[in-house]
């Protein structure tokens, strides 16, 4: 295979392109029981939308059913194909719970296999087919012969085979009136954060002053924005300036910008001292310098707290405020903020800034410091904490990284692990040694959501324990689990999610459920019956067309709430459906 004949490996990146190689040496023969297992974590862990339809492309791997099926759950996969294979999952469900179905139901689940079947693309129907087989029947100790499709044939048009096939849109543009309108109005949590995130300031504005706009909802947004713009509107605004969970947000989220962290670290430290009570001269000496290095705008809070916690204090916050300079005097020591001074710091300065210094820039500089002494001095400095840390390990090398996980202090931090296991740099085996030390289920979902982790053994790693962390959960703790993943948990862990279905049950039951998870529920073509009738009784159903279109997609859907639906939709939308090729028989007889 010449490599370099194909330009679209350009678009790849470096792991990916390794991933490909793997892929094209494996195609052309049966593959192993190993072979088997990576092209299944390769489906089920990749983003990679050119790989995922190579894999879709190749016939004899569909036929190993977790191949087809990971890729089905895999939201990276090309939509017209993880349809198709969707379709394909729903069909070997409803076959497997046939013989269990309620006899009133037998004939219904019949005919709705029978459809489903008919309404499969070509190439298909003979995996459906070979997979059914494998279902009906037990294979003798001797063995059958295996009816795989051939095996590919040389040479191949890889250009061809990984191109991802066109998507029908299904989303119109709509004009900045119609934005800022649905920005302020939409109950839609996913479209909701979308718009927060927006770069035209008027319409994270316009999201900002939706209702639906919650703490919990702002804070997981803040967490894992990258537009700076929408901290300086959160901190702007009155309604969340005097909150303290979005100030924790905004202060934890890594890419919070770095003036507005430290005003509100400063401010950390100020009110934790005084909550303590400064004590001795040492004491007072400190609370006067976090006093002096306090913004001004950061003295509403402060005098806030005062009032509640403190009153005694207020007259000490006014003489602070009123002697505050307006001016901030340049640090007395320190690396110059100037190049125009043309004089680098000495060896000597980097050293004594390393042991000494509390200002995070400084602490980040010095992690980062080519001279490997200064950066084993600051790993020691008391003033060091994990906010620096994690922001300044994506940039250090294999070395250094190393010498983080392996620490008598660092090593044992939970928040320092997370980071090290997004590093490019860290070993596999530190990162299979980390990976087991970590128990907080929203760190292991953050693992399976990187793209940028090289290694799918540690994917794996992190789906196992998440999935004994889920079967050891109470129902209350599974529900709050699902409800802080928004759903993702669905996505990962569709075997054990899907067959609670008492869980489950419980979780539709509540009228305040983020309407992603009912959307997820509705499209997942593993989906209990039960549950599928329960969201189509959901009073969010009404306001959420989506929620309509994926439960009049999914075959498992009842025909009497299919039937009901469907007229609760307008002529365009029902339009829409019907030129879907994945639309029930039962409903397309309807429109007819």
């Amino acid at each position: 295979m010449a490599e370099l004949d194909l330009p679209f490996l350009a678009e790849l990146s470096e792991q990916d392109r390794i991933h490909f190689r793997n892929l094209a040496l494996i195609r052309p023969q049966l593959p192993t029981e190993g072979q088997y297992s990576l092209i299944e974590g390769m489906a089920r862990s990749l983003s990679c939308q050119r790989l995922l339809t190579l894999i879709a492309r190749t016939p004899h791997w569909l036929v190993h059913g977790p191949v087809l099926q990971a890729l089905a759950e895999n939201e990276f996969t090309p939509e017209p194909i993880r349809r198709d294979l969707e379709m394909a999952v729903s069909l070997f469900d409803l076959m497997y719970n046939m013989d269990r179905a309620p006899a009133s139901e037998k004939e219904e689940r019949a005919e709705m296999a029978k459809a489903v079947y008919q309404q499969l693309p070509q190439n298909l129907k003979p995996i459906v087919k070979h997979q059914l087989k494998q279902l009906a029947r037990q294979v003798n100790p001797s063995g059958l012969t295996q009816e795989l499709p051939p095996l590919p044939a040389e040479p191949e048009d890889w250009e061809i085979l990984t191109r991802p096939p066109k998507a029908e849109p299904t989303r119109v543009q709509l004009s900045k009136s119609e934005m800022l309108a649905r920005a302020g109005s939409t109950h839609g949590m996913e479209e909701l954060q979308g718009f927060l995130q927006q770069e035209d300031g008027e319409i994270r504005q316009a999201a900002l002053h939706n209702p639906m706009v919650s703490e919990e909802l702002l804070a997981s947004v803040l967490h894992l924005c990258t537009n700076p713009e929408l901290f300086d509107d959160v901190y702007g605004e009155a309604r969340w300036y005097f909150r303290e969970p979005i100030r924790d947000a905004i202060y934890g989220a890594p890419l919070a910008p770095a003036p507005l962290a430290r005003k509100l670290r400063i401010t950390r430290d100020l009110l934790k001292m005084l909550e303590h009570g400064a004590r001795g001269s040492k004491g007072i000496q400190r609370a006067a310098s976090l006093f002096a290095q306090l913004d001004e705008t950061e003295y509403q809070f402060v005098t806030l707290w005062a009032k509640k916690s403190a009153p005694n204090l207020l007259r000490v916050v006014k003489i602070f405020y009123d002697r505050m300079l307006r001016k901030r005097a340049t640090q007395a020591s320190g690396l110059s903020s100037h190049p125009a001074e043309g004089r680098w710091a000495s060896l000597e300065e980097r050293v004594f800034l390393a042991n000494q210094s509390t200002q995070p820039d400084q602490l980040i500089a010095a992690l980062r410091d080519p001279d490997h002494k200064v950066f084993e001095i600051v790993l020691e400095n008391p003033g060091l904490t994990p906010r620096e840390l994690t922001a300044a390990i994506p940039s250090l090398d294999q070395e250094r990284v190393e010498r983080i996980a392996s620490h008598h202090i660092w090593g044992e931090n939970s928040a320092v692990h997370e980071a090290l296991l997004h590093s490019v740099h860290v070993s596999k085996t530190t990162a299979m040694r980390l990976i087991a030390e970590i128990t907080n289920t929203r760190a292991l979902l953050d693992v399976l959501r990187d793209p940028r982790i090289p290694h799918l053994e540690l994917k794996q790693q992190a789906l196992d324990s998440l999935r004994n962390q889920y079967l050891s959960m109470s129902v209350q703790d599974r529900i709050v689990a699902l409800r802080s993943s928004g759903g993702d948990l669905i996505r990962h862990l569709p075997q054990e999610v899907l067959k609670d279905e008492e869980t489950l049950q419980m979780l539709v039951s509540d009228r305040q459920l983020d309407p992603s998870i009912l959307l997820r529920l509705a499209r997942n073509k593993q989906t209990p019956r039960l549950i599928l009738e329960r969201i189509a009784a959901h009073p969010i159903l009404m306001a959420h067309s989506p929620i309509m279109s994926e439960l009049l997609l999914n075959p498992k859907t009842p025909r009497e709430s299919s039937i009901r639906i469907w007229g609760l939709l307008s002529d365009s939308e029902q339009q829409q459906l019907l030129r879907s090729p994945h639309l029930p028989a039962t409903l397309r007889h309807i429109a007819s």
